[in-house]
């Protein structure tokens, strides 16, 4: 009997023991969520300290807007769909909220969007001027490297001060050159003509034209503001 209560003390010890180490290793998790706006869409973000002058952060981000661009004289309208996700290292190089960050983000942002002529105004495509009864809608696709580094500087996410407090980032994510896929619809009645071949050609040299247009919008600036609460 003296060895079953002496037996359940010690397991009653062990288990409060193991409940108060959970507890002090949740109340020093140290967890940091914010959540946050800017050119990356609405977001959150969690970081971790992995050391006293680094942190881990994961952060997810997504917006979908209409938006209009003009290339080559076209004007494209559509929608602008953000959707990112990263990994960043912050290091805090001095005793306060800024820090340097560095790391990559997964980059799904696209930009889909039609150009249609009108009885008033008619579309260039390539080399030649279409009217609406030829030309039903140019269709555009842009999307990015789907791996994007990043670095970048801020404010917030703090690893030594609890409660709230407010976050920001400014930084550049390098998405590479833009990827650019034009299609186009014709009028019903000139299917299957030759005035359909030119018109496809055309949009091949558009394509070109396009690409030639944007290849230089390699970096994405990156301003995100938020609130940020510490554990």
């Amino acid at each position: 009997m003296k060895n079953i209560l002496k037996g359940s003390l010690v397991i009653y010890l062990i288990t409060i023991g193991g409940s108060l180490a959970f507890a002090d290793s949740v109340n020093d998790s140290n967890l940091n969520v914010a959540f946050k706006a800017g050119t990356l869409g609405a977001g959150i973000d969690l970081s971790k300290p992995i050391s006293n002058d680094f942190s881990l952060r994961l952060n997810v981000n997504g917006f979908t807007y209409n938006d209009n661009i003009d290339v080559d004289n076209i004007n494209y309208d559509g929608d602008l769909k953000l959707l990112s996700a990263g990994v960043l290292i912050d290091y805090f190089p001095f005793e306060s909220t800024f820090r340097i960050s560095g790391g990559a983000y997964y980059n799904g942002n696209t930009f889909d969007g039609y150009a249609t002529p009108t009885a008033l105004e008619d579309i260039t495509i390539g080399d030649n001027t279409y009217t609406v009864n030829e030309v039903a809608r140019l269709n555009t696709n842009v999307e990015f490297n789907k791996m994007a580094p990043y670095l970048g500087i801020g404010w917030g996410n703090d690893i030594s001060e609890k409660d709230w407090g407010l976050t920001l980032d400014l930084g550049v994510m390098y998405h590479g050159e833009p990827k650019v896929d034009l299609s186009v619809k014709v009028d019903p009645s000139i299917q299957g003509t030759l005035l359909e071949d030119e018109i496809n050609t055309n949009v091949i040299k558009e394509s070109q034209q396009f690409l030639e247009d944007v290849k230089d919008f390699k970096f994405y600036p990156v301003v995100m503001i938020g609130l940020n609460y510490k554990f």
